[in-house]
C-alpha cells in the first residue's frame, strides 16, 4: 500500500517494521522513504536476506528532512534546530517531531522493528551505540514497549567506503526475518554456574572430563589466573573463581590444589575437543604459568572465523552478533579491571565466553569443513605448539650491553636535539606534528605536502626527506635524525626484560587481514614485537648454548 508519504510506506500489519532517521532528498520528491541511493542498497540487502520489501513497513522517527554533523554526533532540522545529539539523545524538539513515530509504532503490528543507525537505535532503546548493537535481540523501551528490536548499520554509513558493512546489514536482516515469525523474546536460556562450592567445582569438572567437547576461557588479574569457565555445551557453563573480594584467595591451599588438578586433568584429556576463542593465548598462559599441556582437538573460534571471513572483524562480540543471539555483552568484560566491584557480573562474563564460543563453533564447524578452509586452519593450528613454545623460551638479551648503548643513544638524541636549537628559527618539537607543521609550513613558508591516505598536510619521514632534498634545511633532516633515534630508544632500548634476562613476546597465528603471523607486547607489558627488530638491537641476542 502506497499512501505517498516520505516518511510512511506498507502495510502496518506486516511483521517486520524498518524504521529509518529522516526522508532526504530524494524520499521528499518522491514521496515514498527509503528510495534514495541508501534505500537501494538497502533493498539488496534486503532480497539477500530474503526479505521482500512490500512485505515490509516502513517509517522515520522524523518525518521533515534533516540534517546530521559530519561527526555523526548531531541531527538539526534544516533550519539548525538541534533535534537529537549522541550524547544526550532527543532534544525537547526532537521528542515533540518525533512524537507521530511513536504513534505510528504504536498502531503497527511488527514482531520485529530493525532500526537502520544510531539515531533510530537511540530513539528506541536509549543508546545509540549501533556498532556494538547491532545484531543482537533486544527489547525496544517506552517508545514501542513490548517489541523486539534488532538493529542494524545504516545502509548510508555503508556507501560511504564501507563496502563490508553491507554483509553485516543483510546478516542483521536475516536474523530479523527468522524472529519476525514470533513476537516472544526467545534467547537461548543458559545455565550459567557462578560463586560454586568446592564440592560443584570438582563435580562440574568430573562431568567434563567425560565431555566429547568443552569450551574454556580464563580472566587474567595481576598475572594469575582469576576465573576460568568451561562450558559441556552452549547452555552449561560454570565460572571457577580463585579470587574473592579485593582479590583474596578463593580458596584453601590443598582445595585450590585439587581444582587445578581436576582442571589439568580436562585440559590433558587427548579426547576431549576444546573451543575457545584466541585458545593460543589461554593455552600458552596457563602453559607458562600454570604448567598445564592442553591436548586434544583445538576449536579456535576467532581462527575459523578469520579464515572463512578474512575481511570481518574477529573479535568475539561480533562473532555473537553473526552467528548467535546473544545480546551484545561485552562491557560487562572492563570489570577485570576491579572485578570484585561486581564479581557476579564478573564470572557471567566469564561463563558467557565460554558458552557462545561453544554456541560460535557449532555454527561454523560445518562451513569450516570445506576443503580448502579445513586445510588452511589446521595448518594454522598446527603452528601453536611451536609458537608456545617460542613464547616461553623467549631469547636471552645482553642486559649490560644493552643498558650502555642506551646510554649512547641518549647521549646523540640530546646532541642532535642541541643542533637543532641552533639552527632552527625558534624551538619545536620534532616528535610533535602540530609543531613540525608550523615550523615548515608556516614559519618557513614551504607549501605542505599532503598524505594520500588522510589528504591533510603532512610532515612525515617522507615529507622531511622531500623538504630537505628540495629546500636545504637542516632542520628537516634532523626531525628524521630525532625521530629515528627516539623510536631505537623507546621501542627497542626501552623493552622490557624479564627476571631471567630474556625478552619474549605473544604471537597471534592470524593476526594480520591477509593471515600473517603478528607478535606483540607479553599480557605483563614485557618484550615487543619480535618480528621487526631494529638492526642495531640483533647485536644484543645471544644465541643459547643448549
Amino acid at each position: 500500500m502506497n499512501n505517498t508519504k516520505p516518511w510512511e510506506e506498507g502495510d502496518p500489519e506486516s511483521k517486520i517494521c524498518i524504521l529509518g532517521e529522516a526522508p532526504a532528498r530524494t524520499e521528499v520528491r518522491l514521496g515514498r522513504p527509503l528510495v534514495g541511493p541508501s534505500g537501494q542498497l538497502l533493498e539488496q540487502c534486503m532480497h539477500a536476506a530474503g526479505i521482500v520489501r512490500r512485505e515490509c513497513y516502513l517509517t522515520n522517527v522524523f518525518e521533515t528532512e534533516v540534517k546530521k554533523s559530519k561527526t555523526g554526533d548531531m541531527v538539526t532540522t534544516t533550519e539548525g534546530d538541534i533535534l537529537w545529539t549522541k550524547k544526550g539523545g532527543l532534544t525537547e524538539l526532537g521528542e515533540k517531531r518525533s512524537n507521530g513515530c511513536v504513534e505510528r509504532l504504536a498502531a503497527c503490528a511488527a514482531n520485529v522493528i530493525v532500526p537502520l543507525g544510531g539515531t533510530a537505535l537511540g530513539f528506541l532503546v536509549g543508546d545509540n551505540r549501533i556498532m556494538k548493537w547491532r545484531g543482537s535481540i533486544l527489547t525496544a523501551g517506552e517508545k514501542a514497549p513490548k517489541r523486539k528490536v534488532i538493529p542494524t548499520i545504516h545502509p548510508a554509513a555503508s556507501l560511504r567506503g564501507n563496502y563490508t558493512w553491507r554483509h553485516f546489514i543483510a546478516s542483521d536482516l536475516a536474523k530479523a526475518k527468522k524472529e519476525s515469525e514470533y513476537s516472544e523474546l526467545r534467547l537461548l536460556e543458559r545455565t550459567l554456574l557462578i560463586d560454586p562450592t568446592y564440592e560443584e567445582a570438582i563435580s562440574f569438572l568430573e562431568d567434563c572430563k567425560h565431555a566429547k567437547a568443552v569450551a574454556f576461557d580464563i580472566e587474567v588479574i595481576n598475572h594469575q589466573v582469576s576465573c576460568i569457565s568451561f562450558a559441556t555445551s552452549p547452555v552449561m557453563c560454570m565460572s571457577i573463581p580463585f579470587v574473592d573480594d579485593g582479590g583474596k584467595d578463593r580458596w584453601s591451599e590443598q582445595a585450590e590444589e585439587d581444582i587445578w588438578l581436576a582442571i589439568e586433568d580436562v585440559l590433558s584429556n587427548p579426547t576431549i575437543d576444546k573451543i575457545g576463542q584466541n585458545l593460543i593465548f589461554d593455552i600458552s598462559f596457563l602453559f607458562m604459568q600454570n604448567s598445564i599441556t592442553t591436548k586434544g582437538r583445538i576449536c579456535d573460534t576467532m581462527i575459523a572465523h578469520h579464515i572463512i571471513y578474512p575481511d570481518f572483524p574477529k573479535g568475539l562480540d561480533f562473532l555473537c552478533s553473526m552467528h548467535t543471539n546473544e545480546p551484545y555483552y561485552k562491557d560487562d568484560g572492563k570489570l577485570w579491571k576491579k572485578p570484585w566491584a561486581d564479581l557476579e557480573a564478573f564470572w557471567l562474563y566469564n561463563c558467557r565466553d565460554s558458552a557462545t564460543s561453544f554456541e560460535i563453533w557449532e555454527a561454523i564447524e560445518s562451513i569450516l569443513t570445506d576443503d580448502d578452509y579445513l586445510k588452511s586452519y589446521q595448518d594454522t593450528i598446527d603452528l601453536f605448539p611451536v609458537l608456545i613454545y617460542m613464547m616461553a623460551r623467549g631469547v636471552r638479551v645482553d642486559r649490560d650491553a644493552l643498558a650502555k648503548t642506551k646510554e649512547r643513544v641518549e647521549e646523540q638524541i640530546k646532541k642532535k636535539e642541541d643542533e637543532l636549537e641552533k639552527v632552527a628559527e625558534h624551538s619545536f618539537n620534532p616528535a610533535s606534528p602540530k609543531q613540525c607543521q608550523e615550523y615548515f609550513y608556516v614559519t618557513k613558508s614551504i607549501k605542505p605536502y599532503i598524505s594520500r591516505s588522510t589528504g591533510r598536510p603532512t610532515t612525515d619521514d617522507k615529507a622531511m626527506s622531500r623538504i630537505y632534498r628540495r629546500h636545504h634545511l637542516p632542520e628537516a633532516k634532523l626531525v628524521q635524525e630525532i625521530r629515528s633515534l627516539k623510536k631505537l630508544h623507546g621501542t627497542y632500548l626501552e623493552v622490557g626484560v624479564d627476571k631471567d634476562d630474556r625478552i619474549r613476546c605473544s604471537y597471534n597465528p592470524r593476526g594480520t587481514v591477509t593471515g600473517r603471523l603478528s607478535s606483540s607486547q607479553t599480557i605483563f607489558g614485557t618484550g615487543m614485537n619480535m618480528q621487526n627488530l631494529h638492526p642495531e638491537f640483533k647485536e644484543f641476542i645471544i644465541a643459547d648454548r643448549e
